[in-house]
């Protein structure tokens, strides 16, 4: 082998190890959802290595690669498609449990500081894009994948009060105590139809339209011992039909990975600021 090539080797190696760790970090384990990142860059590393053997990836020559490409169109096929059971809450134990008990798809994340209550409301009612560089560039992709491909600089409106304007398909759910905030939104995040016109939480329980879902999510602050603050956020979706609830499955184990790396780094965003007030 060459030095250049086994150079670019080690390269791609320590920055594969570093995306993973970031990855096991940020984005906690759902079995399906990693599968499908496998088999999507195995697809990938066949199709490439057709062109030319990614020999000191073990790739040994075309025939391989086709292999390789098709194991990894196996896999992301079997994932995507693999059903999924609905989840109930055991009881209600949060704001969020009153908007949607029974879930398809939950997502959690939460992270801890001595810094003051009031700061931390504060942190979460102001942070905004412009403080999450990840999440904006995410985000800018997502809607690269939508067709949107006009540029944008990081929007600095706190991202609570972007939710709260019309045609982002957000609304507030219920807002009524900062300990804990819950949002949510309906409609088909996968496609380019723009959001139904549901303004209300009580529209928003009603909303059963076929081949659409809803979302709710939540933002807590729970008092632990010792002037520790635990800072949490839960995700969790339903589809309003079986059709919709496979569509959504297939869509969330691809998007999944980026969902979570953005709300881990809302929150860090949300403990950072807190911490620097305090």
């Amino acid at each position: 082998m060459n030095l250049p090539l086994l150079i670019a080797g080690g390269l791609l190696a320590v920055v594969l190890l570093a995306a993973a760790f970031y990855i096991l970090h940020a984005v906690p384990f759902n079995l399906a959802s990693y599968l499908t990142w496998i088999g999507i860059g195995a697809v990938l590393m066949g199709l490439v290595s057709t062109v030319r053997p990614l020999r000191f990836l073990g790739v040994p020559n075309r025939r391989g690669a086709a292999l390789v490409a098709a194991v990894g169109a196996v896999i992301v096929t079997v994932c995507i498609m693999w059903p999924v059971s609905l989840r109930r809450a055991a009881g209600v134990t949060q704001r969020l449990d009153h908007f949607l008990p029974e879930y398809q798809f939950s997502e959690y994340h939460e992270a801890v500081t001595r810094a003051p209550r009031a700061d931390i409301e504060e942190a979460i009612r102001r942070v905004s894009f412009a403080d999450m560089p990840l999440a904006g560039l995410l985000m800018r992709i997502r809607a690269l994948a939508g067709g949107q491909v006009e540029g944008a600089a990081p929007d600095s409106t706190p991202i609570l009060d972007m939710m709260t304007q019309p045609g982002t398909g957000f609304l507030p759910l219920d807002v009524s105590e900062p300990g804990e905030l819950v949002y949510g939104m309906v409609g088909k995040p996968w496609s380019n139809e723009p959001p139904p016109p549901v303004r209300t939480p009580e529209e928003f329980l009603a909303f059963d339209k076929t081949g659409s879902i809803r979302v709710a999510f939540n933002l807590r602050i729970v008092e632990e011992d010792d002037g520790v603050f635990r800072v949490t956020t839960e995700t969790r979706t339903l589809g309003n039909d079986p059709r919709a609830r496979r569509v959504f499955a297939r869509y969330w184990r691809i998007i999944y990975p980026g969902s979570a790396i953005i709300r881990r780094v809302w929150l860090d965003a949300i403990i950072a600021r807190a911490e620097l007030r305090g």
